[in-house]
């Protein structure tokens, strides 16, 4: 299907939805041709800037336009209700993360696809990040010996929950998911996991602004994952230790590394590429997987077993424990 160009529906107009935008803009393959939000001056500016349509009502944007893909940009809670909508038309799907705001939900949505015969990718971006893709890369080669430890941490909004870290799942949901991925990409899949957060941040999900997790693969590395909303600055960093070397991607500016035990280090960076292009890299990803049938990295299987995770590591703060990661 090389010359058929993917017509895209974007439903939720904020936050990232410009970067979306952009990026569809910058694949020659796709186009957005319609919007939309319940915000319709967002809705407005976005379309705009598309030269798209723009809706109120994203209902009627699926009735109206002749749209192949829709992607999904609105609040983690929306998610399943907006994804059942889209796959009843029978589109394709490209959702932010988390893939929803329950791993069940998230089960629910993979489902709707499945028996649509479409596809639902999930929007983690940091899979297509070089140096994350390079440190897999000496990781699968073997070139950091045995695996020891795994170390995350990724900042956030605020320190304490308010409308908009709620709106977006609180930091579990949001940057967790990230960092669920992360771990399971690099080390293997999770097997328990435990956690702690403020104790005035315990009562829902939406509310965790400051947490911290630990995660055991099932091949039996541990790592640690920090989310911190109230560190300013907060360093956003990923390392990977074992007998052999280490491998440091570093998000804040600093150079990403493997560092072999016995030789100089190794730069995982590629100053050609833009700071944006692990989002270029995303869509564009999802764009060879509708039209040329390219296998998905980041299939709707994917943000469920992210899920899985978070809320077994929610659940163990309340516990106290270490919980089994369900499947």
């Amino acid at each position: 299907m090389a010359d058929q160009t993917l017509r895209i529906g974007l439903i939720g107009c904020g936050g990232i939805a410009p970067t979306h935008l952009q990026c569809y803009q910058a694949n020659e393959r796709a186009k957005v041709v319609a919007v939309a939000d319940l915000n319709e001056a967002a809705a407005a500016v976005l379309a705009e800037k598309a030269g798209a349509t723009p809706y109120a009502d994203y209902r009627q944007m699926l009735a109206k336009e002749q749209l192949d893909a829709v992607g999904l940009l609105t609040p983690p809670a929306t998610h399943r209700a907006l994804a059942a909508d889209v796959c009843d038309v029978g589109l394709h799907l490209f959702s932010e993360k988390p893939l929803a705001s329950t791993a069940d939900d998230a089960r629910a949505m993979a489902d709707a696809a499945a028996a649509a015969g479409k596809l639902l990718l999930v929007a983690q971006c940091h899979r297509f990040h070089e140096p994350v893709r390079r440190a897999k890369a000496h990781i699968a080669a073997g070139d950091l010996g045995e695996l020891s430890t795994y170390r995350n941490r990724f900042g956030y909004l605020a320190g304490k929950p308010d409308d908009r870290t709620r709106g977006r799942g609180g930091i579990l949901l949001d940057n967790g998911s990230h960092s669920s991925y992360l771990f399971r990409y690099l080390v293997g899949e999770v097997a328990s996991a435990f956690g702690w957060a403020p104790a005035d941040q315990l009562a829902q999900i939406e509310d965790l602004c400051v947490c911290t997790m630990l995660l055991q693969a099932e091949n039996g590395i541990g790592g640690i994952v920090e989310l911190d909303g109230a560190a300013t600055p907060c360093p956003n960093a990923i390392e990977v230790f074992g007998t052999a070397g280490s491998v440091t991607v570093d998000y804040g500016g600093g150079p990403s590394l493997f560092r072999p035990a016995q030789d100089d280090p190794v730069s995982l960076d590629d100053p050609s590429l833009s700071g944006s292009h692990r989002f270029q890299r995303e869509v564009d990803h999802f764009v060879a997987c509708v039209l040329d049938g390219e296998q998905p990295e980041i299939s709707a299987e994917e943000g469920v077993a992210d899920l899985r995770v978070l809320e077994a590591a929610y659940k163990a703060m309340g516990t106290g424990h270490a919980e089994v990661v369900g499947s």
